[in-house]
């Protein structure tokens, strides 16, 4: 395990490098196994990310930056369209698919969440019941689309701070 200094080093040049290289614009992400090799195994996923995102959006309260920061959570997808399958913190660790949530850095008004091209599901979420947490991000949501030229519909859940 990172300490935590050692954490916030990892995102900082994260944020640092997207924000230099239009990275924010290509939505390049950052996992959380890459902010700490303790987070690789699937039962800290959602222990770490949450902890990645508590940090990241204190570094960007701490560099003034006007962005929303996003850790996302990808789940199984499939052929068919699943929908919201899940209503507490246990059933939606059971959805996780095989890929580390990571974090994101978006303009604001320009998140996933907000731009619409038609076809997506974008539904509002608990965060507390989901995640298990008390925390209350400034948005917690769910969308299910299907990506150009994919037979799968792709799921996530993103967390807005």
């Amino acid at each position: 395990m990172r300490t935590e200094a050692e954490q916030r080093e990892v995102i900082e040049a994260w944020m640092t490098a997207i924000l230099r290289n239009g990275g924010i614009e290509r939505y390049d992400d950052l996992h959380i196994d890459r902010i700490d090799e303790g987070w690789t195994r699937r039962e800290h996923w959602l222990r770490g990310g949450l902890e990645a995102f508590r940090l990241a959006n204190g570094l960007r309260d701490l560099h003034g930056l006007s962005l929303t920061v996003a850790l996302a959570y990808s789940l199984e997808s499939g052929e068919e369209p699943r929908g919201m399958n899940f209503g507490t913190s246990d059933e939606f660790q059971a959805q996780l698919d095989w890929s580390p949530p990571s974090i994101y850095l978006f303009h604001p008004d320009r998140e996933p969440w907000m731009i619409q091209t038609g076809g997506e599901i974008v539904r509002p979420i608990d965060a507390r019941t989901v995640l298990g947490t008390a925390m209350e991000p400034k948005g917690c949501y769910y969308m299910e689309f299907k990506p150009p030229d994919s037979v799968e519909y792709s799921r996530s859940v993103f967390v807005a701070g």
